[in-house]
């Protein structure tokens, strides 16, 4: 089992899952864009950044992996540019009849990427059926760390791919959560969300379906993947979490009381 980034190679971390992630050890802000293939059809979850190096290195992957032309749904879990920045240039080397899809909040944001397609909105409990008869099932996280912002849920393999949710700012090559994950966690997402409910809805809708689906792998848009095995320490250190500081450090500075 690969352990570490791979600059030049996808990573299969399931059955017909590929992590094609870049670390930005400059700024210790990994890019990971995941490709799902199964049979002759392919989904590319947040496509990724525009950036030179970023877009290089993933564009290089994604052919390791395979035919562009199989990818058959483009997903974006929230509109950010690291995300799918990438986006118009995918949809052109897609199948012709590719498929662009995102939160419904989001749709509104994405058509100023320029894409030609129109884009699917999604909602909370919506699906998307590929290949073999593969899904993916769509949960709604919203406010984590937008709006418009939700998880995927590959039922073949058990993976929730969960955008910016459990990211973690590192320096490291590392490909797995390690002991020191929570304190990546604190910084990352510390400073992105700004709210405890927002966090807390989302890790107890992640919990709910660790109870009744299972999950084997959380796979997140930024840092490091957490396995099976790590998930309930990490969503507890989840649930520890302080969110919102740097208002709070703005509000104690202006003499600002909040509630």
């Amino acid at each position: 089992m690969v352990d570490f980034y791979d600059a030049s190679n996808p990573i299969e971390i399931a059955e017909g899952v590929f992590h094609l992630g870049v670390q930005d050890q400059n700024n210790s802000f990994s890019n990971v864009p995941y490709l799902i293939v199964d049979g002759d059809e392919a989904a590319f979850i947040d496509p990724g950044s525009m950036k030179d190096d970023f877009f290089a290195t993933v564009l290089r992957k994604v052919h390791a992996v395979v035919n562009p032309r199989k990818i058959k749904h483009l997903i974006v879990q929230h509109q950010d540019p690291d995300l799918c920045a990438a986006l118009p240039f995918y949809e052109k080397i897609s199948a012709p009849d590719v498929q662009i899809s995102c939160p419904l909040e989001a749709k509104v944001l994405m058509q100023h990427y320029g894409t030609k397609h129109s884009v699917h909105p999604l909602d909370d409990g919506d699906s998307i059926t590929f290949g073999n008869g593969r899904s993916l099932v769509f949960s709604m996280t919203p406010y984590c760390h937008f709006v418009g912002a939700m998880v995927t849920y590959d039922t073949k393999t058990k993976t929730v791919f969960s955008s910016d949710a459990f990211g973690g700012f590192t320096s490291s090559n590392d490909l797995y959560a390690g002991e020191d994950y929570p304190t990546q966690l604190s910084t990352f997402l510390g400073q992105y969300l700004g709210s405890k409910k927002a966090l807390e809805y989302a890790l107890k809708r992640l919990e709910k379906l660790n109870e009744t689906n299972g999950i084997n792998l959380i796979c997140p848009q930024h840092g490091c993947i957490i396995k099976k095995e790590q998930i309930p320490m990490y969503l507890q250190a989840a649930h520890d979490l302080h969110v919102g500081g740097e208002v709070d450090a703005l509000a104690q500075k202006h003499g600002i009381q909040l509630d």
